[in-house]
C-alpha cells in the first residue's frame, strides 16, 4: 500500500483531502493540549502546590515557582508541535545570551504561540501582557499565579518592570503591542524603552519569524499551513540605551531609542520574510 505522503506526490484529490484532514486533527490535538494544559495548570495544579509543598515560601519565591511550571509546560506543548505531532521545527541562534542573568527582551510577535516559544529557553521571566490575555478566563489565573505584568498599567507598568530587573528578574516585551500584522510591523510603543532608560539596563532584541507563515493575526489553528514552518529566534547582540540617549532628556531619549528597535527589527523583517 502506498504511504501518505507518496498518495499527497500523486495528486489524488481523495488522498490530498485525508492528508489535509489528518493534518488538521493534529494541529487541533496540539491545541487541545494547550487548552487543557494551561485550565489544568491554573485551576489546579499551581493552586494545589501553593496549598501544599509550597507553603512558607515567600509570595516573590511561589511566583518564581509558579513561572517554572509555566516554563516546564510551554516546553512540552512546543514539543508536541514539533517533535510528537511533527507540525513544525523550532531553531534557536543564541540562546545562551539569555541565560546571563536578568535582561529586558524585546522582541517581535508575529504568531500566536510566540510566548509558548520563548518560555522554552526562559525558566523565569515576567512578560508585560496585553489587556486581551487577561480578558480569557482560561489564561488569566495562570498570568496572575505567574506575576505577569499588565501593559494597560500605563507608567506604572514601567516602574513595576524597572522593580523586577533590580530585583534580578528577566523581563519581556512586545513592543507592537499585539501580534504583528501580515502586511508588516506595528509602531513600537515606548515603554520598552522609557524601562531601559530608568533601570540602565541594555535591551536584548529577539527576533522571531515563521516561515512559512502560521499562526499570524487573523490566522486561527485551522489555517495552519500544508508545509512545515520553521519557528526562527534569533538573540541580537545587546543595545545599550546610552548610546540612544546622550544628554537628551528622558522622553526624547525614549523617542530616539524606540526608533533604534524599531530600525533593527525592520531589517530583520524584511530579511526573514516574516
Amino acid at each position: 500500500m502506498p504511504s501518505m505522503s507518496t498518495l499527497e506526490r500523486e495528486g489524488k484529490p481523495g488522498s490530498r483531502r485525508l492528508v489535509r484532514v489528518l493534518r488538521a486533527i493534529r494541529v487541533g490535538l496540539c491545541f487541545a493540549y494547550f487548552g487543557a494544559g494551561v485550565w489544568l495548570g491554573g485551576r489546579v495544579a499551581i493552586p494545589l502546590l501553593r496549598r501544599t509543598r509550597w507553603r512558607g515560601l515567600s509570595p516573590e519565591e511561589v511566583t518564581l515557582a509558579s513561572q517554572r511550571v509555566v516554563h516546564v509546560f510551554c516546553r512540552s506543548f512546543i514539543a508536541c508541535i514539533c517533535d510528537v505531532m511533527r507540525l513544525g521545527r523550532l531553531q534557536w541562534i543564541g540562546a545562551e545570551a539569555l541565560q546571563r542573568g536578568p535582561v529586558l527582551v524585546v522582541a517581535n510577535h508575529p504568531s500566536l504561540i510566540d510566548t509558548p516559544l520563548l518560555l522554552t529557553e526562559l525558566a523565569q521571566a515576567d512578560f508585560i501582557v496585553s489587556p486581551d490575555w487577561l480578558r480569557s478566563g482560561l489564561l488569566r489565573p495562570i498570568i496572575e499565579a505567574a506575576g505577569y505584568l499588565h501593559a494597560e498599567a500605563g507608567a506604572a507598568v514601567v516602574r513595576q518592570a524597572v522593580e523586577r530587573l533590580r530585583a534580578g528578574h528577566t523581563v519581556v516585551v512586545y513592543p507592537e503591542g499585539s501580534r504583528t500584522p501580515p502586511e508588516g510591523l506595528r509602531r513600537f510603543h515606548r515603554g520598552a524603552a522609557h524601562i531601559a532608560l530608568r533601570a540602565g539596563c541594555d535591551i536584548v532584541p529577539v527576533h522571531i519569524t515563521v516561515t512559512p507563515r502560521a499562526l499570524m493575526q487573523g490566522q486561527g489553528w485551522t489555517d495552519y499551513p500544508d508545509a512545515n514552518p520553521v519557528y526562527r529566534i534569533e538573540v541580537g547582540e545587546p543595545i545599550p540605551p546610552l548610546l540612544a540617549a546622550g544628554t537628551e532628556g528622558r522622553a526624547l531619549a525614549a523617542r530616539r531609542l524606540t526608533g533604534v528597535l524599531e530600525e533593527h527589527f525592520e531589517k530583520r523583517w524584511k530579511r526573514g520574510g516574516s
